[in-house]
């Protein structure tokens, strides 16, 4: 990806570095010192593009999942995989420290809450938790709306945010509903499943977030179930496929 042109960067300073599940990191960040503001601001679902200094000539350009909430967490953070091929944030991994003061783009993305007041479902697999992850928390914390989130991963103790989405359920036991799918010993998500959660649920707004092959699935059988294609969004282009 390259700078947009007319498009000021932001410089931030790395706060902490918090370790998730398998090979995940959540990097928070901050103004960095001298910014005339004292926070980051972003709608919840948005991803940061950060301006790494991989290479000593070029600085490479990596957009990234925003995992806070703007209303409930104090800083913005970014939760990234480790990837040994993937310059970015093999960079990150290796180079990066508290204190550190790095340049981005304004946040940016359209993968955001709609302004309705239907219920809330969310599918996510793997990595696809981190923006549905802001997205529950911002549901929960701004609106009075009904929460439901599928979350496929391998193991439960390798994926990110499985306790803290327990404790935002245990928490909002009236609104929100967190159903795990553990896919090392129950298999990978299937339509039928998708189209009973969806069913079961008051003509809800879906998000859906994961591996292609993912959301493919999950669009198509949403869209079985009876959802109009203006019910879904997903975080390749703010909106499903109308047509597959």
């Amino acid at each position: 990806m390259s700078r947009p042109a007319g498009v000021p960067l932001v410089h931030v300073s790395v706060n902490r570095i918090v370790a998730e599940g398998k090979d995940v990191k959540t990097f928070v960040l901050e103004p960095a010192p001298g910014s005339a503001s004292r926070r980051i601001a972003y709608r919840a679902g948005q991803f940061l593009t950060l301006r790494l200094p991989v290479g000593t000539d070029t600085p490479v350009m990596r957009s990234y999942s925003i995992s806070t909430c703007p209303v409930s967490d104090p800083r913005l953070a970014v939760t990234v995989k480790d990837n040994p091929g993937g310059s970015g944030a093999n960079w990150l991994y290796e180079k990066a420290v508290p204190g550190m003061t790095l340049e981005a783009l304004p946040p940016t993305g359209q993968f955001t809450l709609d302004e309705s007041e239907s219920d809330v479902l969310l599918f996510a697999a793997g990595l696809g938790i981190t923006p549905l992850y802001s997205l529950c928390k911002y549901a929960l914390a701004a609106s009075g709306r009904k929460v439901r989130l599928h979350y496929s991963g391998r193991r439960r103790d390798t994926i990110p945010f499985v306790d803290a989405l327990a404790d935002l359920e245990r928490a909002h036991q009236a609104r929100m509903r967190l159903d795990l799918r553990m896919t090392g010993s129950e298999g990978r998500l299937d339509a039928a499943t998708v189209q009973d959660v969806v069913t079961a649920m008051n003509s809800p707004t879906v998000y859906v977030c994961g591996p292609p092959a993912y959301q493919a699935m999950v669009v198509d059988a949403v869209l079985a179930a009876g959802r109009p294609p203006a019910s879904i969004r997903t975080d390749s282009s703010g909106r499903p496929p109308l047509t597959r």
